[in-house]
């Protein structure tokens, strides 16, 4: 049974954040693979190796766990966002939509596509969790996510100077939706392709990828 939000986390020695990080590692591949409420803390214990009281320690329920292994590297995949823009700017000049998109979506996919990378499972994990959005005491958590959405809202304000924030909101949302359920797809593109196409192999597909995204964004955003 999961233990109250009031239970205060376990310390946070050499020790205690090995065992911490072996916990969010299992949060992530679970949360990954099926979602919030299809992963329990009993779950998450077997994954990582630990007892279950050892969870409950340092987290207390599975809530608390989610916040976690959000915040952990948020940063993170908020620096490497940011990076993309900052490649695609190299020079100082002012991004057009394409280049926008382009350096918003590449990211996503080129992580997912690397197994061993550190955003894979996280990217995917985020991506499940946001089908949570209907459970009231998960909004907040994943309200933080919406640091990387800004950064395209910006970037498309200053590529569209003069779009209506209905449009530019809508179209942001459209984008968004779409990856979701792209980089956490668990076969459909393998199943509708053939095997043509894989989920394991979203870097290949950017470059048609980035043309839908360009033309349905660049539609929203022109038309009156």
């Amino acid at each position: 049974m999961d233990m109250p939000p009031s239970v205060t986390p376990g310390p946070r020695g050499r020790k205690g954040d090995v065992t911490r990080n072996q916990i969010l590692d299992a949060c992530e591949i679970l949360f990954a693979r099926s979602g919030y409420l299809g992963t329990s803390l009993r779950d998450i214990a077997a994954e990582a190796g630990v007892r279950m009281g050892v969870v409950h320690y340092h987290f207390g329920n599975k809530h608390l766990i989610m916040d976690a292994a959000v915040e952990r590297k948020l940063d993170l995949l908020r620096r490497t966002i940011v990076e993309s823009f900052d490649t695609a700017k190299r020079g100082g000049q002012s991004l057009d939509a394409k280049d926008a998109i382009t350096a918003f979506i590449s990211p996503f996919l080129q992580a997912v596509a690397d197994r061993e990378g550190a955003l894979q499972n996280y990217i995917v994990m985020t991506s499940h969790l946001m089908s949570g959005y209907r459970i009231p005491e998960l909004r907040p958590v994943l309200s933080k996510l919406s640091v990387v959405s800004q950064i395209l809202i910006d970037h498309l304000k200053d590529a569209f100077p003069g779009v209506s924030d209905e449009a530019l909101l809508a179209g942001v949302y459209f984008v968004e939706a779409a990856l979701i359920f792209i980089v956490q797809d668990p076969g459909f593109l393998d199943d509708l392709t053939g095997g043509h196409h894989s989920v394991f192999r979203l870097d290949e597909l950017t470059r048609r990828a980035l043309q839908f995204f360009h033309g349905g964004l660049s539609s929203v955003l022109t038309s009156p």
